[in-house]
């Protein structure tokens, strides 16, 4: 019975069992953030400073002040990408509501 797959005892699967597909797990992808990428953090857009070397913190600065944040807690302040913006009127983009800051 080459191809067929058994449980570790050798036992044939439940008919449930046969056609079922493992879970596959999604690797949290954390964005590299280089010194005055633009971010938002806590509803504010400010410019990344620097990753204080500890892999979890980093700083931001808004409006001047210098912010010690944690990075999983920051946002790309990018502009959408063309694929995002739903519409154009007269020059003006609208943008998707999954797109907007919160």
């Amino acid at each position: 019975m080459s191809g067929t797959r058994r449980l570790p005892g050798g036992e044939p699967r439940k008919a449930s069992q046969r056609n079922s597909r493992r879970a596959v797990t999604s690797l949290n992808a954390v964005p590299i953030w280089r010194a005055s990428m633009p971010v938002f953090w806590k509803g504010r857009t400010g410019i990344f400073r620097r990753d204080v070397g500890d892999g979890e913190h980093g700083e931001i600065v808004i409006d001047g002040a210098v912010y010690p944040v944690r990075i999983e807690e920051l946002r790309s302040a990018r502009r959408p990408s063309r694929a995002s913006l739903v519409g154009r009127k007269h020059g003006t983009a609208v943008e998707r509501a999954e797109d907007q800051p919160l």
